[in-house]
């Protein structure tokens, strides 16, 4: 093998500087005078980048330590790289942590020892900011109709699409998608939200569970640098009917079990077949009762096509026909 010299020191080395030379003059670390670990003083959050990041259950010294480790920055040929991080606390919001750093370059080992001040600044995130600010873009409307207002089953679960859909929302990365207010109104429910983007999708969501009209109507509230800004107002108006309601409709009867738009999708009880009525139609059928006001009844006799039921209040017997799927055997209730 051919052998140069090292023109730095002039001893023997394979191909220009000696390995020695090679180590002295390396930059294999850099390390800053000061690392920042931003927190939200509010939610615990963390600012990454510019970026604000979900809190997760990591103490401050971990923060600490880990913030103090990815700031070290390594030469690209610094191999089998190994960091302990010996962390101190020597102040309210200040460590110091002291970082031995192992590896090898050019297969020599290497080993170093440095200090790293660590700093933890709180602040307030951006959304956290803004829910004290009472900042917010869109109101979600639920409201009944002429016919009924919500129920309160109604309402809870209009609420809780909300609280799920804006915190599926906030760990998908959206610093706006917060609930600043639900409050029970005359009527019905507002849902006051951070963004339009959420309350649109929110609304969307209430009114396919429902059923019933949506309309969007906007607002101009302001400018910010140079463009004018809207908050948005998204009614959701629910229908007549709603899931469960049991309804005569052409001479048989019908369970109401969902919507599509502004048309109600029903399944009868006899047959199990499903059909579909018009806005205007569920104006007009016989609603029955719902499938939430059920009562338990004992069964007398029981056959393929009908059974004999004791009614719960009255103690008398009376027929029914056996809905299709359903396998009822005397004396069950």
């Amino acid at each position: 093998m051919n052998r140069s010299i090292c023109p730095r020191c002039g001893q023997p080395a394979e191909q220009g500087l000696c390995q020695q030379c090679a180590l002295d003059l390396a930059v294999l670390f850099r390390l800053p005078d000061l690392v920042e670990v931003t927190l939200c003083s509010v939610c615990g959050s963390r600012q990454i980048k510019g970026k604000w990041q979900l809190p997760d259950d990591r103490s401050l010294e971990e923060l600490a330590s880990q913030a103090a480790v990815d700031a070290i920055w390594l030469h690209e040929e610094f191999s089998e790289p190994k960091i302990e991080i010996d962390l101190r606390q020597i102040g309210a919001t200040r460590y110091l942590a002291k970082a031995d750093i192992k590896g090898a370059f050019r297969g020599r080992r290497v080993e170093e020892h440095c200090e790293i001040p660590v700093r933890i600044k709180l602040v307030a995130c951006d959304r956290c900011s803004r829910m004290a600010g009472k900042y917010f873009q869109s109101t979600v409307q639920v409201r009944g109709n002429r016919a009924r207002g919500l129920t309160q089953h109604e309402i809870e679960q209009c609420k809780s699409i909300a609280r799920s859909m804006a915190d599926a929302g906030y760990r998908n990365g959206d610093q706006l998608s917060f609930i600043q207010e639900m409050r029970e109104v005359k009527g019905g429910l507002d849902i006051v939200l951070g963004s339009t983007q959420l309350g649109r999708h929110m609304a969307r969501a209430i009114h396919e569970r429902f059923g019933g009209r949506l309309l969007e109507s906007c607002k101009l509230v302001g400018k910010k640098d140079g463009r004018d800004v809207y908050r948005s107002t998204l009614l959701v108006r629910l229908p007549r009917l709603k899931r469960g309601d049991i309804v005569s409709f052409r001479g048989s009867f019908f369970e109401v079990v969902g919507f599509d738009g502004k048309m109600a999708s029903i399944t009868s009880l006899r047959e199990g077949r499903r059909s579909s009525l018009s806005e205007e139609v569920a104006q007009a059928v016989e609603i029955l009762g719902n499938r939430a006001d059920a009562k338990k009844a004992i069964v007398i006799l029981a056959d393929d096509d009908a059974m004999e039921i004791l009614d719960p209040e009255t103690f008398k017997t009376t027929l029914a026909s056996n809905p299709r799927g359903l396998s009822v055997r005397p004396g069950v209730g």
